[in-house]
């Protein structure tokens, strides 16, 4: 069943929840002359086989470490992730037809991005309350706020791209109605409810007869609202 959650539910409970999934498709790469610089098959394969348990292993070591009360080691997190974002930017380039590097990389990206929303979020709760007196904020906190929004929509678009890329190059056999559904709540995250409108209509068109009447309920009645605030915003 799909869990209907609001686009304030992003943030800390994404950035220290499911481990990333285990099992390891098969990589198939092209070999090439050892000459021209670059690596063979068997090579390449032994590369993404490595950073891909680097990476979940960093993954472990975060949700065993991390403090979700401490701001300094949300933040200590996060560049953890990056790190494990980078061993798998290395297995996707490497892999010519493997799903699973792309997809481990989402949950990774998408994993920083719930991090830094989540420091954006600890940060707002000491600007806003300022702000609605008519005072100013410390510049520091300022423009920290303004970094962590950054940094959050930067790792939204590229966990979306991976999702995108992910249903554009697949038959149904390796989707899932869930991964329609965290598309969409990346595109509301990002203030994009056309987007979002159309990954639940996506969803809807390929698994409907499939899903529970609570999960077309939800589907459907967040298309609506998205075509509300939609109407809203070019009114």
């Amino acid at each position: 069943m799909l869990v209907v959650k609001s686009p304030l539910s992003f943030g800390i409970h994404n950035f220290v929840a499911a481990l990333l999934l285990a099992s390891l498709f098969g990589c198939s790469t092209t070999p090439v002359d050892r000459d021209s610089g670059e690596i063979d098959a068997i090579e390449a394969a032994q590369r993404i086989t490595k950073n891909r348990e680097r990476a979940a292993r960093i993954v472990r070591e975060v949700m065993d470490t991390v403090d979700t009360e401490d701001f300094e080691s949300i933040q200590a997190s996060i560049k953890q992730y990056e790190v494990a974002a980078d061993l798998l930017d290395e297995a996707v380039k490497l892999s010519s037809d493997s799903l699973q590097p792309r997809l481990e990389r989402f949950e990774i990206r998408k994993r920083v991005a719930d991090g830094y929303q989540y420091i954006y979020a600890m940060l707002d709760q000491q600007c806003a309350p300022l702000e609605e007196e008519g005072l100013k904020p410390d510049e520091d906190l300022l423009r920290r706020r303004i970094e962590a929004r950054l940094q959050a929509n930067r790792w939204l678009r590229l966990s979306q791209r991976d999702m995108e890329f992910h249903l554009r190059n697949t038959t149904i056999a390796y989707q899932h109605p869930r991964q329609y559904w965290e598309l969409q709540q990346i595109h509301v995250a990002l203030g994009d409810y056309r987007g979002a409108r159309t990954a639940l209509l996506m969803m809807l068109d390929q698994y409907g007869p499939k899903l529970s009447a609570r999960d077309r309920r939800a589907a459907e009645s967040r298309i609506r609202l998205y075509a509300q605030k939609m109407i809203d915003v070019e009114g």
